[in-house]
């Protein structure tokens, strides 16, 4: 009867803590700059708040028949989404924004490229949007603490913003950073960014 008794609350414990890692794994993180879209949302539900997207583009990565010799290689669909849209606007800026989703279809992260007429402009640019940023994160009705980091490295220069909510365990990760293209050939066709990243650090 004792010997019951301690299966059935060893079961018990089982459940809850199956309970609280798929709370965890399906917990909705708010994701700034955007109303009403969160990590972890489904596909549909984010088409419901932004539409149809401008483009869909299935991940697809290369396997090998022979993975030994890595011979007669061949290209298979990961199950991962890309929705591109874009006239995206944030304070006053217009670009574009891609949602990444998992396999699952759920929202992992999205990224939000905005472009700008010269370096000088983009220097000047990217300086407002990070103190932008971080007003925005503050004002979070749920807003724990933030950390800044300098991101550095592979030619990028920008910022890591690690944002604690109340009731969360994993961090909002925010990254804000400039990235360009020139051609010093063909200097008409340089491009100036200012990039940003979100996603959930597990």
């Amino acid at each position: 009867m004792r010997f019951k008794k301690i299966i059935s609350v060893a079961l018990a414990l089982v459940v809850l803590l199956l309970s609280l890692l798929a709370f965890q794994m399906f917990q909705k993180t708010q994701l700034i700059m955007f109303d009403s879209i969160s990590l972890n949302m489904p596909v549909e539900s984010v088409e419901k708040v932004f539409g149809k997207p401008n483009e869909i583009v299935e991940e697809t990565e290369t396997g090998y028949h022979n993975p030994w010799h890595a011979k007669d290689p061949y290209l298979y669909k990961t199950g991962r989404l890309f929705y591109d849209y874009e006239n995206f606007k944030w304070k006053g800026y217009s670009g574009r924004v891609t949602f990444t989703f998992s396999k699952s279809h759920r929202l992992q992260g999205a990224s939000v490229y905005f472009p700008v007429a010269s370096k000088a402009q983009q220097k000047e640019i990217f300086y407002q949007m990070t103190q932008d940023m971080k007003a925005e994160i503050e004002a979070l009705p749920n807003f724990q603490s933030l950390k800044v980091d300098a991101l550095t490295g592979d030619d990028i220069v920008g910022y890591r913003f690690k944002v604690k909510l109340k009731g969360q365990k994993r961090e909002l990760w925010i990254d804000v950073y400039p990235t360009e293209y020139e051609d010093d050939d063909n200097p008409e066709i340089n491009q100036y960014n200012i990039r940003i990243d979100q996603s959930r650090f597990d």
